[in-house]
């Protein structure tokens, strides 16, 4: 599984690309089989104007499964991809579980004594 990690606007500070594909191959370990791949945006919103301004975007390309995208606003990068890291790992347990769940089948009907 690859992880592509991109930064709009975002001065990527040294170990930024290990620290995000570290969090996120953590977050999905257990559900590496169900990803294709996984790319993570880092962007600065707002500029120099201040404010909740990083924004992490998160798009999972799933096996037999919908996509996950989703986005996550924080005051630094940092606190963006760990919020967005326990996101993945709750929507991704929360699909496969869905997905693994088997149909209900009515139980049978016995038959009545006449």
């Amino acid at each position: 599984m690859r992880i592509d990690l991109h930064c709009d606007g975002v001065e990527a500070p040294p170990g930024l690309r290990d620290y995000v594909a570290r969090r996120m191959r953590f977050a999905i370990g257990r559900f590496r089989d169900h990803i294709q791949w996984a790319r993570v945006k880092v962007a600065d919103v707002n500029g120099p104007k201040g404010g909740a301004d990083k924004r992490c975007v998160v798009q999972l390309r799933l096996r037999n499964l919908p996509d996950v995208v989703f986005a996550i606003n924080q005051f630094e990068v940092r606190a963006a991809v760990d919020e967005a890291a326990d996101r993945v790992a709750r929507v991704l347990a929360q699909r496969v579980r869905r997905n693994q769940r088997p149909a209900r089948v009515a139980p049978p009907i016995a038959a009545l004594p006449a």
